[in-house]
């Protein structure tokens, strides 16, 4: 018997370059699905975020607030988008966020985490807690991020 399990193209590993999860990183991540999946009800998910990029008509529109992806400081689990970088246009950002679906992150003090549709999303620096991603101000020439403090409640 291994002590690592296989992970297939579905969740995001690849087999033939001989990707593996350890059974207990495997644990862990079936653990903190059910306070991901209560995060995903109370702000926006990457699956949203990308709807919400592709809605925009005017792909060279800047975005302010939606830098490099990392997996969160907060919950590894979860991604976020580095607030401080400059801004970019929607085709950019857009790609981006669509890379990051089916990309296994590794998480801040280690470990594997892979990013989905249903995945919550963060304004955060690398290795910083942040605020909610709550969606995107569309109404200025600079599309903008909407945000909300995580209710203490929460920890």
């Amino acid at each position: 018997m291994t002590d690592r399990i296989e992970r297939d193209d579905e969740t995001g590993f690849n087999r033939s370059k001989g990707e593996v999860m350890h059974p207990l990183q495997a644990l862990v991540n079936g653990m903190g699905a059910h306070a991901q999946t209560e995060r995903a009800t109370s702000q926006i998910t990457l699956g949203k975020l990308i709807a919400a990029l592709e809605a925009v008509e005017d792909q060279s529109r800047p975005v302010c607030g939606l830098g490099s992806p990392e997996s969160y400081r907060g919950y590894y689990v979860d991604l976020a988008f580095d607030p401080h970088e400059d801004d970019r246009p929607v085709s950019e950002v857009l790609a981006a966020a669509r890379a990051c679906m089916g990309r296994v992150f590794q998480g801040y003090k280690g470990g594997d985490y892979l990013m989905g549709e249903s995945t919550p999303v963060w304004s955060a620096t690398y290795g910083s807690c942040g605020d909610r991603l709550m969606g995107l101000d569309t109404s200025g020439r600079v599309i903008t991020v909407e945000t909300a403090e995580e209710d203490e409640e929460e920890w």
